[in-house]
């Protein structure tokens, strides 16, 4: 795993065709340029157990790709210093970063190879749907194949964005026959509801 500045990470998306949106330029929403409309989401499972096949399965479904980024667009990485230790919470979730080797106090985009640093990046996402509470902590995901921009949501789903229309069914199928349809319903009465659910 390696840690780049955002600049660096900004950068590399121009170049692959992604940009942030800049009517909204405080939310840093990362999009595809040009825009594209086809987006879907899933619901993180309630089940601990199944959550890491939940999300092997997103990246099994990106492929190919050689190496994934993942950027907390609106928040850093925690601080050791500012943890609060009256909060359980924030130490358990400071002890499972310290374990992937996430580097604390910064606000770096993390590369993850494929190769070797797999379940990291699944450990990661694991985390990120257990304490992820506040958009602070949601989390952009990019295959270096740049044609997917996978997103954790504090309201317990997970965004994908297709570079490309003929894909969606593929995903919606695929995950479908791992036991992860896609959603009837909005998670919560806060969700605004995507277009492909009216």
């Amino acid at each position: 795993m390696k840690s780049l500045v955002k600049a660096d990470f900004l950068r590399w998306a121009e170049d692959h065709g992604l940009t942030l949106n800049s009517q909204y330029p405080q939310l840093a929403i990362l999009q595809f340029s040009p825009a594209s409309d086809c987006a879907r989401f899933w619901c993180i499972p309630d089940q601990p157990q199944r959550r890491p096949y939940f999300f092997s399965s997103l990246l099994e479904l990106a492929s190919p790709w050689d190496s994934c980024f993942a950027w907390r667009h609106l928040g850093g990485w925690p601080n050791k210093e500012h943890l609060d230790p009256r909060r359980v919470n924030h130490g358990v979730e400071f002890e499972l970063l310290k374990g992937i080797g996430i580097p604390f106090g910064t606000a770096g985009v993390l590369n993850f190879q494929r190769d070797g640093h797999l379940n990291h990046l699944i450990a990661l996402l694991f985390v990120t749907s257990i304490f992820g509470r506040s958009v602070g902590q949601d989390l952009y995901v990019v295959p270096d194949n740049a044609q997917y921009i996978l997103k954790t949501d504090h309201h317990g789903v997970v965004h994908v964005q297709f570079r490309n229309e003929e894909n969606v069914n593929a995903w919606i199928l695929k995950m479908s026959e791992r036991g992860f349809a896609l959603p009837d319903d909005l998670p919560d009465e806060t969700f605004k509801t995507p277009s492909w659910m009216k």
